[in-house]
């Protein structure tokens, strides 16, 4: 009796955990194709909210301003990724020490393609993906920072530009 009450209670609790964890996870529940800042940061709560929780000392800021305006940076990402939810937002927090540099968002989905196939184009395997272009030339890649950079993203993007 007692091990079946168990079973029970063990199967009931599976079935409300999957019922709870199904209603967060909705499939339509993130973004794809190319995506403005603006458009990620309101619609996404998670990626706002480190947004706004980063900060880059005035040392950093320095550097990032001494980056050239031709610089062109492609971001890879999944608004379903836990990765991108830590790097995106330093990323484009980073950024806004430089004007001239505006990143190009493209949102995946879970197989890392998007509308315009520019994740294939681009041999895109895991996200974030952000790949650093000089003279904002999609021929003159610089290099890429896959899933997390090894130093920080100010030192590695820093470390392409030499």
């Amino acid at each position: 009796m007692k091990k079946s009450l168990l079973t029970v209670f063990t199967l009931t609790f599976f079935c409300l955990i999957s019922i709870f964890v199904s209603a967060d996870n909705n499939d339509d529940d993130f973004a794809l194709g190319v995506i403005s800042e603006s458009q990620l940061l309101s619609g996404f709560n998670v990626f706002n909210e480190r947004f706004q929780a980063f900060s880059i000392n005035e040392k950093e800021q320095d550097i990032i301003a001494q980056w050239p305006e031709t610089l062109h940076i492609e971001v890879y990402f999944g608004t379903w990724c836990h990765d991108s939810e830590r790097e995106v937002p330093k990323l484009l927090k980073i950024l806004k020490a430089n004007k001239d540099i505006t990143p190009t968002l493209i949102a995946l989905d879970y197989q890392k393609e998007d509308p315009q196939a520019l994740a294939k184009e681009s041999k895109i395997k895991y996200t974030p993906t952000i790949i650093i272009y000089r003279n904002n030339s999609k021929k003159e890649e610089l290099g890429r920072i896959i899933e997390r950079p090894n130093k920080s993203l100010i030192e590695d993007i820093n470390q392409l530009l030499l």
